[in-house]
């Protein structure tokens, strides 16, 4: 369909899914429906590297995993191009000159990814002015997350990180001057890679802009898992042996206790890495660290 920019009137077309348009003259970006200007629109380019290579190559150094894994089959490469709000923060503290903070903080604003991306560490470098080809290469999403909703998710980090930076401190909370600057809608490049190793099927997201591995999984190979439960038990064991002589010393079944939940602690930690059939690893963030990149989209 055919649209007018509200900015320099130049008219051009674009698909007929788009709601949101990039003035390829002025560089405008605005609602094709109602015309009003959303801030400036970017993208990053996609790497030209393979990315099922690359997802490979790092799962094959990760603990038990296949020695030829590099070789298995590929089933599926799409791209994805997620919309993400970007914003500029600087906040501080009235009356405490050492609490401040600034962030750059990226916030999916749709498709089946934005849980899977939240408080993912988005380059600030490399965006380029958007190009209305993009939405031919690869699945392309629409913002879903009025801006205004996001900028109340940027103000809020900002709020948090201070409060965070006052407890440290010790220090009494006092007002803060916060400054959230919207700097643009980008549409963002994800791969979504799959591939199948002695009959299962394993579902990977790789960045598009580098390579680096967002969420991936593998299989690990039997010998792993049993030397991890072995490696359990012992701490089992151990805790139970210092618990027997800590008990011992002192006269009191606590330190049988104690020793027993210590080693289970430990051996908890270990078996939730280690005794399963399959892993779920990550070359950017760490697992079940309180961010919510690894629950199911």
């Amino acid at each position: 369909m055919e649209v007018t920019c509200p900015v320099c009137s130049a008219t051009f077309k674009v698909p007929d899914t788009v709601t949101v348009a990039t003035c390829p003259y002025c560089g405008a970006t605005f609602k094709v429906e109602s015309g009003e200007k959303v801030g400036e629109h970017f993208f990053f380019s996609p790497m030209r590297e393979d990315p099922a290579g690359k997802l490979l190559k790092f799962l094959s150094r990760q603990y038990g995993a296949p020695a030829d894994i590099v070789d298995a089959r590929v089933t599926k490469k799409e791209l994805h191009w997620v919309p993400v709000y970007f914003f500029y923060l600087h906040g501080r503290d009235k009356y405490k000159e050492t609490v401040e903070e600034v962030r750059f903080l990226g916030i999916p604003a749709g498709s089946p990814f934005k849980t899977l991306l939240m408080n993912y560490p988005f380059p600030v470098r490399g965006k380029k002015f958007f190009d209305e080809a993009i939405v031919k290469k690869g699945k392309y999403y629409e913002p879903e997350m009025p801006r205004e909703k996001a900028e109340e998710i940027a103000r809020s980090h900002i709020t948090t990180a201070l409060q965070q930076e006052v407890r440290e401190e010790s220090a009494r909370t006092g007002e803060f001057e916060l400054e959230v600057v919207f700097q643009g809608l980008v549409h963002y490049p994800v791969w979504e890679v799959h591939y199948e190793y002695d009959g299962q099927s394993f579902v990977n997201f790789v960045d598009g802009t580098d390579g680096r591995v967002i969420r991936a999984e593998y299989p690990l190979m039997s010998e792993a898992r049993k030397r991890t439960t072995l490696l359990g038990i012992g701490l089992i064991g151990a805790g139970a042996v210092l618990g027997i002589i800590a008990s011992a010393y002192a006269g009191t079944v606590w330190g049988l206790i104690g020793g027993l939940v210590g080693g289970g602690a430990g051996a908890a930690g270990v078996f939730s890495k280690g005794s399963v059939s399959k892993r779920v690893v990550s070359e950017v963030m760490g697992i079940k660290k309180g961010n919510t990149y690894f629950m199911p989209v």
